[in-house]
């Protein structure tokens, strides 16, 4: 992992604004997998044990604890969460290397044995001078002169980062893809993750933030402004025209029939805001989250939606703004979550259409990012 920096990451993973590249790398046939064998292949991908992957911590950082339940022992989802599961394992496996289709799908024909990661290429670790002596290269330049391969020196074994960025990708594929084209098969899923290249762009950036995180925090940041990965114009691509309503309430909506006593709820989700913050570096806070004092079923779901959804923006660069406005004042992550919750709430209670919340909801996620852009921040002292 020493010889993967940011510079050959970033080099890597443009394969995912080359929608013909990434087309080929997946298999000339698909057969669609059940979420059983899908967490199966994952394992093998990674070289993980798949009982693991079974595990409902693990799935819950995968796809998010609302969209599945565990039935005598086994995970369970709906056809829509199924196929979207299926479509991010497929685009997952094929740009973290396209030989691995030879080995997890047994063989199966296409691959091209010119891509990265093909049979007999250099591994990732391994020195690609241009030059013809790796013996005149200063050690900071060799560095600088490798060629990343495939993913697998970052994911293979890393469990925790396999489920960041593969739900980085479910996210992405949940809020964006039509129930449609779900259905339709690879190509439609690479045509909808790289349906433009501003889409597919935003995505590159979430995708580098993740692993790059990983690789050299301290200097993310600042390589992701030089490579124009961060600003409004990719909040905005991430942001806008996105189904909120179908990917965050509906699941909560669907959770349960009943909810506990409303004095507890409201402390269990005061709880994970603590938890959040903390990871966030802020403290407890005690700002109000309900209006009313007993909160029926309906807000309830739209709060734990709100949670859920900020939880996932969290995973992109719009953290550096929650981050911010956190270490200014730990009660506006909660803020922003009712703001959001109200807005779940008059889509159902039936007040407001699905595309009038989704763009509101849009629009205030990218207003928080202006507010608390971190070089954009007031003079005055800050409250801590």
């Amino acid at each position: 992992m020493s010889a993967v920096t940011l510079k050959s990451l970033h080099a890597y993973l443009l394969l995912l604004e080359n929608s013909s590249e990434l087309k080929r790398r997946l298999p000339n046939a698909f057969n669609p997998r059940t979420l059983k064998e899908g967490l199966d292949e994952m394992s093998a991908l990674i070289g993980v044990d798949a009982v693991v992957f079974k595990d409902p911590q693990t799935l819950a950082a995968m796809i998010g604890a609302p969209r599945f339940v565990i039935i005598w022992g086994e995970p369970s989802v709906t056809d829509h969460v199924a196929r979207v599961f299926d479509g991010s394992r497929l685009l997952l496996t094929g740009f973290v290397s396209a030989a691995i289709f030879d080995k997890v799908a047994g063989g199966q024909p296409g691959a091209s044995p010119q891509r990265g990661g093909a049979p007999g290429a250099p591994s990732a670790g391994s020195a690609r001078p241009n030059r013809e002596s790796s013996a005149d290269l200063a050690p900071a330049e060799a560095e600088r002169e490798v060629a990343l391969e495939d993913l697998k020196p970052l994911l293979s074994g890393n469990l925790t980062l396999t489920c960041r960025l593969f739900r980085g990708l479910f996210e992405h594929m949940l809020g964006f893809m039509s129930p449609s084209v779900a259905l339709q098969g690879n190509a439609s899923l690479v045509a909808e993750l790289t349906g433009g290249r501003d889409q597919s762009r935003s995505f590159l950036s979430t995708a580098l933030f993740i692993l790059g995180a990983e690789l050299d925090p301290d200097h993310l940041m600042a390589f992701m402004m030089q490579q124009g990965l961060v600003g409004l114009p990719i909040f905005e691509h991430m942001l806008q025209n996105r189904d909120y309503c179908g990917a965050f309430y509906t699941f909560r909506r669907l959770e349960r029939a009943f909810m506990g006593p409303p004095a507890a709820e409201e402390a269990q989700l005061r709880g994970r805001f603590d938890q959040f913050n903390a990871q966030l570096g802020g403290k407890p806070c005690l700002a109000r989250i309900f209006e009313a004092n007993e909160p029926d079923k309906l807000q309830m779901d739209a709060h734990l939606a709100a949670t859920d959804l900020l939880e996932a923006m969290a995973l992109t660069p719009w953290w550096i703004s929650l981050k911010e406005a956190v270490s200014i004042d730990s009660s506006y992550s909660i803020r922003s979550a009712v703001t959001i919750a109200r807005h779940f709430e008059r889509f159902a209670r039936g007040q407001a259409p699905k595309d009038q919340v989704n763009q509101e909801i849009a629009d205030h996620l990218l207003a928080f990012a202006r507010q608390f852009s971190p070089d954009t921040q007031p003079a005055e002292p800050r409250q801590r």
